[in-house]
């Protein structure tokens, strides 16, 4: 069914139509929402909201590791925040540790703990996480693993991720379409990234939508394949070989079709976003999924001693972009 509902939103159906009345309601509550919306002013700590306006997957977490690699680089001292979805600490915060399961403080915040090396604190109430981090004083500033629809917080910069493949889909918001806010919500946030190989009706999309509003094309890469079980860098198969392959993140197809571009025929299996996999859900034998499905996967690749391997990413982002930051969280002297 969710399938469906994504296929529609990015495709196009007739029967969205009949969502316009309730897309006309959410868009009045979200109205009431924002006049609750915090300003960056009350922010303890320099605060970066890394986000998107549209359901499904855009390449944050790669972004993230990223951004972060690339602060260390430049002498600085990040941390990460996040809401957790799919776990249950709750209101938080949480610093997520070794010791902590993936159904606990979720998917997204255990891998993220695992490739940065940096503090992630997870809860719904953002704020209080934020908070928590400034008090420590041991941060310059603050990462938050989405977030751009959290009146709580306003990050000091904002950035907006777009699926290059998917775009804006029919432009709508809720329910008649993926967007959360209206497609306007771009010109209020500091930079646009666009996720992916940039498809032609997305880019007149967005050239529509954006006008003469910059954006940044960054290209994650496919980059080790990894044993589940244990973390061993394993060797690639060779080209043309069959490949069994989930994905259970937002858009699991950009997953397969990855594989593919590398040459691999692939009999790929989406799941919804966060799914929590059970034993008749994963074939046994080879078998390859994304570094986000490992951290859940883990355990019972151990206990069943399962050749399941897990693909890794890598993305350079352009020194241009992280500058940037730097100035404008005026972080320019921590360094």
């Amino acid at each position: 069914m969710t399938q469906i509902i994504l296929n529609a939103w990015y495709r196009g159906a007739w029967w969205l139509s009949l969502f316009y009345p309730l897309e006309w309601v959410y868009l009045r509550l979200r109205n009431i929402h924002l006049r609750r919306q915090a300003s960056p002013s009350n922010n303890p700590i320099p605060l970066l909201v890394v986000g998107n306006i549209t359901l499904g997957g855009t390449g944050k977490t790669p972004l993230v590791v990223a951004l972060v690699a690339a602060l260390k680089q430049q002498g600085l001292r990040p941390a990460i925040i996040s809401r957790g979805y799919g776990g249950r600490i709750g209101a938080g915060p949480h610093c997520v540790t070794a010791e902590d399961k993936p159904e606990q403080v979720g998917d997204e915040p255990t891998l993220l703990a695992q490739l940065t090396g940096v503090p992630v604190v997870v809860g719904w109430d953002r704020k209080a996480g934020l908070t928590w981090l400034a008090e420590q004083g041991q941060y310059d500033l603050v990462i938050s693993d989405d977030g751009l629809q959290h009146s709580a917080i306003k990050g000091d910069v904002e950035w907006c991720l777009i699926d290059g493949a998917r775009g804006l889909g029919n432009g709508h918001c809720l329910p008649a379409g993926p967007l959360r806010e209206p497609f306007t919500r771009l010109h209020q946030v500091d930079q646009v990234l666009i996720t992916g190989e940039l498809q032609p009706q997305v880019k007149q999309q967005l050239q529509q939508v954006l006008v003469e509003q910059d954006y940044c094309l960054l290209r994650p890469q496919l980059d080790q394949l990894r044993r589940v079980a244990d973390d061993q860098v394993a060797a690639w198969p060779t080209v043309d070989t069959p490949l069994n392959a989930i994905a259970a993140i937002g858009h699991p197809q950009r997953f397969f079709n990855d594989l593919r571009a590398k040459g691999y025929s692939v009999e790929g299996q989406g799941f919804a976003d966060h799914h929590q996999f059970k034993p008749q859900d994963l074939p046994l034998g080879e078998l390859i999924m994304t570094a986000k499905d490992a951290v859940k996967c883990k355990p019972m690749a151990e206990q069943q001693n399962q050749p399941w391997l897990y693909a890794t990413q890598r993305l350079t982002l352009p020194e241009s972009l992280v500058t940037r930051l730097i100035q404008q969280l005026d972080l320019s002297a921590k360094r």
